[in-house]
Protein backbone atom coordinates (compact mmCIF):
# COMPACT_ATOMS: atom_id res chain seq x y z
CA UNK A 1 0.00 0.00 0.00
CA UNK A 2 2.55 2.81 1.03
CA UNK A 3 4.45 1.71 -2.39
CA UNK A 4 1.22 2.38 -4.27
CA UNK A 5 0.74 5.51 -2.62
CA UNK A 6 4.65 6.86 -3.46
CA UNK A 7 4.00 5.59 -7.07
CA UNK A 8 1.36 7.41 -7.21
CA UNK A 9 2.99 10.34 -5.67
CA UNK A 10 6.19 10.23 -8.24
CA UNK A 11 3.56 9.92 -11.22
CA UNK A 12 1.50 13.08 -10.02
CA UNK A 13 4.45 15.58 -9.40
CA UNK A 14 7.44 14.43 -11.34
CA UNK A 15 7.32 17.30 -13.16
CA UNK A 16 7.69 19.53 -9.61
CA UNK A 17 11.90 20.68 -9.36
CA UNK A 18 12.52 18.91 -5.78
CA UNK A 19 14.38 21.49 -3.97
CA UNK A 20 18.09 21.27 -2.38
CA UNK A 21 18.31 20.92 1.70
CA UNK A 22 20.17 24.49 2.10
CA UNK A 23 17.12 25.68 -0.37
CA UNK A 24 14.22 24.27 1.45
CA UNK A 25 15.82 25.88 4.36
CA UNK A 26 16.38 29.24 3.30
CA UNK A 27 12.42 29.00 1.86
CA UNK A 28 10.97 27.77 5.27
CA UNK A 29 13.54 30.79 7.03
CA UNK A 30 12.01 33.11 4.35
CA UNK A 31 8.39 32.81 4.60
CA UNK A 32 8.73 32.21 8.93
CA UNK A 33 10.29 35.62 8.69
CA UNK A 34 7.66 37.23 6.30
CA UNK A 35 4.55 35.93 7.67
CA UNK A 36 5.35 37.83 11.03
CA UNK A 37 3.22 40.43 12.05
CA UNK A 38 5.81 44.04 11.96
CA UNK A 39 5.69 47.30 11.49
CA UNK A 40 6.72 47.05 7.87
CA UNK A 41 4.16 44.51 6.97
CA UNK A 42 1.07 46.68 9.16
CA UNK A 43 2.23 49.73 7.18
CA UNK A 44 2.21 48.33 4.18
CA UNK A 45 -1.15 47.15 4.92
CA UNK A 46 -2.42 50.41 6.06
CA UNK A 47 -1.43 52.34 2.94
CA UNK A 48 -2.73 49.47 0.53
CA UNK A 49 -6.02 49.62 2.65
CA UNK A 50 -6.34 53.15 1.88
CA UNK A 51 -5.69 52.98 -1.72
CA UNK A 52 -7.86 50.62 -2.11
CA UNK A 53 -11.19 52.21 0.13
CA UNK A 54 -10.64 55.79 -2.48
CA UNK A 55 -9.81 53.68 -5.54
CA UNK A 56 -13.14 51.69 -4.99
CA UNK A 57 -14.96 55.29 -3.87
CA UNK A 58 -13.54 57.40 -7.02
CA UNK A 59 -14.14 54.37 -9.36
CA UNK A 60 -10.74 54.26 -10.40
CA UNK A 61 -9.20 50.68 -11.28
CA UNK A 62 -5.96 51.66 -11.55
CA UNK A 63 -5.67 53.04 -8.55
CA UNK A 64 -7.22 49.80 -7.12
CA UNK A 65 -4.92 47.69 -9.20
CA UNK A 66 -1.76 50.11 -7.59
CA UNK A 67 -3.24 48.58 -3.75
CA UNK A 68 -2.83 44.80 -4.71
CA UNK A 69 0.56 45.34 -5.56
CA UNK A 70 1.36 47.09 -2.24
CA UNK A 71 -0.57 44.41 0.27
CA UNK A 72 1.90 42.00 2.13
CA UNK A 73 -1.16 39.98 2.61
CA UNK A 74 0.17 37.43 -0.01
CA UNK A 75 2.75 36.10 2.20
CA UNK A 76 1.20 35.03 5.52
CA UNK A 77 -1.06 32.48 3.47
CA UNK A 78 1.80 31.36 1.78
CA UNK A 79 3.33 30.57 4.75
CA UNK A 80 0.08 28.92 6.32
CA UNK A 81 0.42 26.18 3.34
CA UNK A 82 4.00 25.38 3.93
CA UNK A 83 3.39 25.00 7.15
CA UNK A 84 0.45 22.58 6.90
CA UNK A 85 2.29 20.79 4.15
CA UNK A 86 5.62 20.36 6.79
CA UNK A 87 3.83 19.80 10.11
CA UNK A 88 5.25 23.32 11.51
CA UNK A 89 2.35 24.27 14.14
CA UNK A 90 3.92 27.20 15.26
CA UNK A 91 4.30 28.53 11.88
CA UNK A 92 0.86 28.27 10.96
CA UNK A 93 -0.25 30.18 14.17
CA UNK A 94 2.12 32.82 13.51
CA UNK A 95 0.64 33.23 9.93
CA UNK A 96 -2.92 32.84 11.38
CA UNK A 97 -2.99 35.48 13.52
CA UNK A 98 -1.14 37.67 11.12
CA UNK A 99 -3.59 37.40 8.92
CA UNK A 100 -6.38 38.11 11.94
CA UNK A 101 -4.76 41.12 12.79
CA UNK A 102 -4.58 42.35 8.69
CA UNK A 103 -8.42 41.69 8.76
CA UNK A 104 -9.08 43.35 11.69
CA UNK A 105 -6.65 46.57 10.63
CA UNK A 106 -7.95 46.55 7.15
CA UNK A 107 -11.99 46.35 8.25
CA UNK A 108 -11.50 49.54 10.55
CA UNK A 109 -9.35 51.34 8.36
CA UNK A 110 -12.08 51.24 5.56
CA UNK A 111 -14.62 51.65 7.42
CA UNK A 112 -13.32 54.86 9.22
CA UNK A 113 -12.83 56.00 5.26
CA UNK A 114 -16.51 55.72 4.65
CA UNK A 115 -17.19 57.36 7.62
CA UNK A 116 -14.85 60.62 7.17
CA UNK A 117 -15.48 60.74 3.37
CA UNK A 118 -18.09 62.69 2.11
CA UNK A 119 -21.49 61.11 0.67
CA UNK A 120 -20.32 59.45 -2.44
CA UNK A 121 -22.87 57.13 -4.72
CA UNK A 122 -21.63 53.46 -4.33
CA UNK A 123 -19.90 52.83 -7.60
CA UNK A 124 -19.06 49.89 -9.93
CA UNK A 125 -15.84 49.05 -8.44
CA UNK A 126 -17.15 48.73 -5.52
CA UNK A 127 -20.16 46.36 -6.38
CA UNK A 128 -18.31 44.18 -8.72
CA UNK A 129 -16.39 43.12 -5.39
CA UNK A 130 -19.98 41.87 -4.21
CA UNK A 131 -20.56 39.74 -6.80
CA UNK A 132 -17.95 36.62 -6.24
CA UNK A 133 -18.67 33.56 -8.26
CA UNK A 134 -17.01 29.63 -8.39
CA UNK A 135 -14.80 31.37 -10.78
CA UNK A 136 -13.26 33.94 -8.42
CA UNK A 137 -12.45 30.98 -5.75
CA UNK A 138 -10.57 29.16 -9.11
CA UNK A 139 -7.86 32.02 -10.15
CA UNK A 140 -7.48 32.00 -6.02
CA UNK A 141 -6.21 28.29 -6.00
CA UNK A 142 -4.30 28.90 -9.16
CA UNK A 143 -2.74 32.38 -7.89
CA UNK A 144 -1.82 30.10 -4.55
CA UNK A 145 0.01 27.59 -7.20
CA UNK A 146 1.66 30.20 -9.17
CA UNK A 147 2.56 32.60 -6.39
CA UNK A 148 4.25 29.42 -4.39
CA UNK A 149 6.01 28.26 -6.73
CA UNK A 150 7.20 31.91 -7.64
CA UNK A 151 8.76 31.95 -3.53
CA UNK A 152 9.86 28.54 -4.09
CA UNK A 153 11.91 29.08 -7.22
CA UNK A 154 13.60 32.71 -6.53
CA UNK A 155 14.38 33.34 -10.47
CA UNK A 156 10.49 33.43 -10.61
CA UNK A 157 9.86 36.15 -8.11
CA UNK A 158 9.09 38.42 -11.12
CA UNK A 159 6.09 36.96 -11.39
CA UNK A 160 4.83 37.42 -7.94
CA UNK A 161 3.27 41.34 -9.07
CA UNK A 162 1.49 39.44 -11.66
CA UNK A 163 -0.25 36.97 -8.91
CA UNK A 164 -0.82 40.12 -6.51
CA UNK A 165 -3.48 41.33 -9.42
CA UNK A 166 -4.74 38.24 -10.40
CA UNK A 167 -5.93 37.49 -6.86
CA UNK A 168 -7.41 40.79 -4.87
CA UNK A 169 -7.22 40.70 -1.54
CA UNK A 170 -7.27 43.83 -0.08
CA UNK A 171 -10.05 45.49 -2.95
CA UNK A 172 -12.84 42.88 -1.73
CA UNK A 173 -12.02 43.41 2.20
CA UNK A 174 -11.55 47.34 1.72
CA UNK A 175 -15.20 46.59 -0.26
CA UNK A 176 -16.81 44.95 3.15
CA UNK A 177 -15.62 47.59 5.49
CA UNK A 178 -16.99 50.40 3.17
CA UNK A 179 -20.28 49.01 2.43
CA UNK A 180 -21.19 47.92 6.41
CA UNK A 181 -20.29 51.47 6.75
CA UNK A 182 -22.79 52.77 3.85
CA UNK A 183 -25.43 50.41 4.36
CA UNK A 184 -24.97 48.43 1.63
CA UNK A 185 -25.18 45.14 3.68
CA UNK A 186 -25.23 42.81 0.16
CA UNK A 187 -22.58 44.05 -1.12
CA UNK A 188 -20.67 43.83 1.93
CA UNK A 189 -21.86 40.08 2.21
CA UNK A 190 -20.29 39.23 -1.26
CA UNK A 191 -17.10 41.20 -0.19
CA UNK A 192 -16.88 39.23 2.71
CA UNK A 193 -17.33 35.71 0.70
CA UNK A 194 -15.14 36.98 -2.13
CA UNK A 195 -12.26 37.53 0.66
CA UNK A 196 -12.82 34.04 2.91
CA UNK A 197 -12.25 32.22 -0.48
CA UNK A 198 -9.37 33.94 -1.54
CA UNK A 199 -7.67 32.78 1.72
CA UNK A 200 -8.97 29.61 1.76
CA UNK A 201 -7.93 28.67 -1.77
CA UNK A 202 -4.61 30.28 -1.63
CA UNK A 203 -3.25 28.32 1.25
CA UNK A 204 -4.91 24.81 -0.13
CA UNK A 205 -2.81 25.83 -3.99
CA UNK A 206 0.38 27.10 -1.94
CA UNK A 207 0.35 23.74 0.18
CA UNK A 208 -0.28 21.73 -2.86
CA UNK A 209 3.04 23.18 -4.47
CA UNK A 210 5.34 23.06 -1.72
CA UNK A 211 4.21 19.51 -1.18
CA UNK A 212 5.25 18.86 -4.78
CA UNK A 213 9.03 20.81 -4.15
CA UNK A 214 9.05 17.23 -1.51
CA UNK A 215 8.70 19.84 1.29
CA UNK A 216 7.03 16.96 3.79
CA UNK A 217 6.33 16.69 6.82
CA UNK A 218 9.08 18.46 9.19
CA UNK A 219 11.00 15.68 11.09
CA UNK A 220 10.60 18.27 14.17
CA UNK A 221 6.77 18.59 13.91
CA UNK A 222 4.97 16.98 17.26
CA UNK A 223 2.50 13.73 16.94
CA UNK A 224 0.04 16.37 17.98
CA UNK A 225 0.39 19.59 16.35
CA UNK A 226 0.69 17.22 12.71
CA UNK A 227 -2.39 15.58 13.91
CA UNK A 228 -4.03 18.89 14.21
CA UNK A 229 -2.35 20.95 10.52
CA UNK A 230 -4.01 17.19 9.05
CA UNK A 231 -7.06 18.12 10.49
CA UNK A 232 -7.09 21.46 9.25
CA UNK A 233 -6.29 20.48 5.92
CA UNK A 234 -9.14 18.40 5.98
CA UNK A 235 -11.34 21.65 7.43
CA UNK A 236 -10.22 23.72 4.80
CA UNK A 237 -10.77 21.77 1.93
CA UNK A 238 -13.99 20.67 2.92
CA UNK A 239 -15.05 24.23 4.16
CA UNK A 240 -14.07 25.35 -0.27
CA UNK A 241 -16.36 22.57 -1.15
CA UNK A 242 -19.07 24.06 0.78
CA UNK A 243 -18.78 27.55 -0.66
CA UNK A 244 -18.19 25.94 -4.21
CA UNK A 245 -22.27 25.36 -3.83
CA UNK A 246 -23.41 28.96 -3.28
CA UNK A 247 -20.95 30.33 -5.39
CA UNK A 248 -21.83 27.85 -8.67
CA UNK A 249 -25.32 28.92 -8.20
CA UNK A 250 -24.53 32.55 -8.15
CA UNK A 251 -22.54 31.97 -11.60
CA UNK A 252 -25.45 30.61 -12.88
CA UNK A 253 -27.62 33.44 -11.64
CA UNK A 254 -25.58 35.85 -13.11
CA UNK A 255 -25.55 34.05 -16.78
CA UNK A 256 -28.95 33.91 -16.78
CA UNK A 257 -29.52 37.86 -15.81
CA UNK A 258 -26.17 38.85 -17.74
CA UNK A 259 -24.86 41.00 -15.12
CA UNK A 260 -21.45 40.02 -15.85
CA UNK A 261 -20.86 42.92 -17.97
CA UNK A 262 -23.62 45.66 -17.90
CA UNK A 263 -24.70 47.39 -20.93
CA UNK A 264 -25.40 50.93 -18.48
CA UNK A 265 -24.66 52.64 -15.03
CA UNK A 266 -27.18 54.77 -13.14
CA UNK A 267 -25.75 58.75 -13.41
CA UNK A 268 -24.34 60.04 -9.94
CA UNK A 269 -26.68 61.35 -7.55
CA UNK A 270 -25.66 64.84 -8.03
CA UNK A 271 -25.79 64.78 -11.78
CA UNK A 272 -29.33 63.25 -12.09
CA UNK A 273 -31.11 65.57 -9.17
CA UNK A 274 -29.51 68.88 -11.34
CA UNK A 275 -31.15 67.17 -14.51
CA UNK A 276 -34.30 66.24 -12.98
CA UNK A 277 -34.74 69.50 -11.11
CA UNK A 278 -34.00 71.58 -14.68
CA UNK A 279 -36.24 69.26 -16.50
CA UNK A 280 -39.12 69.84 -14.05
CA UNK A 281 -39.10 73.58 -14.85
CA UNK A 282 -40.37 72.59 -18.23
CA UNK A 283 -44.02 71.90 -18.91
CA UNK A 284 -45.24 68.46 -20.40
CA UNK A 285 -41.68 67.34 -20.01
CA UNK A 286 -40.22 64.63 -17.92
CA UNK A 287 -36.74 62.59 -17.62
CA UNK A 288 -37.43 58.90 -17.20
CA UNK A 289 -34.30 57.41 -17.60
CA UNK A 290 -30.79 58.83 -17.74
CA UNK A 291 -27.64 56.43 -18.03
CA UNK A 292 -24.29 56.13 -18.41
CA UNK A 293 -22.46 53.73 -20.54
CA UNK A 294 -20.21 50.54 -19.05
CA UNK A 295 -18.58 49.33 -22.17
CA UNK A 296 -16.92 51.34 -24.74
CA UNK A 297 -19.82 53.11 -27.57
CA UNK A 298 -19.94 56.35 -29.33
CA UNK A 299 -21.72 58.24 -26.58
CA UNK A 300 -21.24 58.25 -23.21
CA UNK A 301 -24.41 59.48 -21.31
CA UNK A 302 -27.87 59.58 -22.39
CA UNK A 303 -30.77 61.09 -21.44
CA UNK A 304 -34.72 59.93 -22.21
CA UNK A 305 -37.51 62.37 -22.08
CA UNK A 306 -41.54 62.01 -22.15
CA UNK A 307 -42.61 64.65 -24.21
CA UNK A 308 -46.11 65.45 -24.29
CA UNK A 309 -44.69 69.05 -26.25
CA UNK A 310 -42.16 69.96 -28.76
CA UNK A 311 -38.49 69.53 -27.00
CA UNK A 312 -36.67 73.05 -27.58
CA UNK A 313 -33.26 72.50 -29.04
CA UNK A 314 -31.79 75.03 -26.00
CA UNK A 315 -33.06 72.50 -23.16
CA UNK A 316 -30.98 69.35 -25.08
CA UNK A 317 -28.26 71.81 -25.01
CA UNK A 318 -28.66 73.00 -21.52
CA UNK A 319 -28.87 69.23 -20.44
CA UNK A 320 -25.80 68.41 -22.01
CA UNK A 321 -23.63 70.92 -20.46
CA UNK A 322 -25.05 70.07 -16.89
CA UNK A 323 -24.03 66.64 -18.02
CA UNK A 324 -20.69 67.56 -18.51
CA UNK A 325 -20.25 70.10 -14.91
CA UNK A 326 -21.07 67.25 -12.77
CA UNK A 327 -19.82 64.50 -14.47
CA UNK A 328 -16.76 65.59 -17.04
CA UNK A 329 -16.28 67.88 -20.20
CA UNK A 330 -15.11 64.75 -22.27
CA UNK A 331 -18.48 63.24 -21.99
CA UNK A 332 -20.29 62.57 -25.47
CA UNK A 333 -24.11 62.81 -24.31
CA UNK A 334 -27.12 62.55 -26.06
CA UNK A 335 -30.61 63.93 -25.66
CA UNK A 336 -33.39 61.53 -26.94
CA UNK A 337 -36.84 62.98 -26.29
CA UNK A 338 -39.87 60.66 -27.05
CA UNK A 339 -42.73 62.14 -28.33
CA UNK A 340 -46.14 61.71 -27.35
CA UNK A 341 -44.68 59.37 -24.65
CA UNK A 342 -46.46 60.17 -20.90
CA UNK A 343 -45.20 58.77 -17.70
CA UNK A 344 -48.13 57.57 -15.91
CA UNK A 345 -47.85 58.14 -12.48
CA UNK A 346 -48.71 55.15 -9.28
CA UNK A 347 -51.52 56.84 -6.70
CA UNK A 348 -48.93 56.45 -4.02
CA UNK A 349 -46.40 59.57 -5.98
Amino acid sequence: MKDRRLLMELNVFRFFPNLERDERKELVAKLAEASGWNINFGMLLGCSVLIAALGLLGNAPAVIIGAMLVAPLMTPLIGAGLALVQGNLQLFRTACRTMLLGTAMSLLIGFLVEVLTPTINIAPELVARGAPNILDLFIAFFAGVAAAYAVARPNLSGALPGVAIAVALVPPLTACAISLGSGHWKVAEGAAILYVTNLVAIVLGSALVFYGHGLQTSRLASVGGHRFLTRAVIGLVCFLLLLAAPLGYRLEAQRRSNVFQPLAHPLPQEAYEALVSRVAAEPGIDLILGARAAVDRPVDVALYLSASVPVKQTLMEELQQIVRQKMGKDLVTVVIPLQGAEVIRSAEE
